[in-house]
């Protein structure tokens, strides 16, 4: 069973379908790694919370931050989906991507 509260990298296709899932706390290395290896131009965050899947101002920021940082290297942030309960929160849905 997944950890309730968890922060996952998803390595996509050029149709962003999941190739690869890594976990957002291990060392970027390993997802510039990943990205390589799979030839890929896109990533996603996946994030699980127990509660509300309304993103919080950290959530925001990381998404941001996270956008501009992979842009240099002509990689795009397809989406950051947080589950929480029985819903979930799509900031590319929401315009926020």
């Amino acid at each position: 069973m997944r950890d309730p509260a968890s922060l996952d990298l998803l390595v996509l296709d050029d149709e962003w379908r999941p190739l690869h899932r890594l976990r957002a706390d291990q060392d970027w290395r390993r997802t510039v790694d990943a990205l390589l290896q799979w030839d890929s131009h896109w990533l996603a965050i996946e994030q699980q919370r127990p509660d509300s899947p309304l993103p919080h101002w950290t959530d925001i920021r990381l998404t941001r931050t996270l956008s501009k940082r992979l842009r240099p290297m002509e990689i795009g942030l397809a989406d950051h989906v947080i589950h929480g309960g029985q819903s979930r929160f799509s900031f590319r849905e929401a315009g926020l991507l």
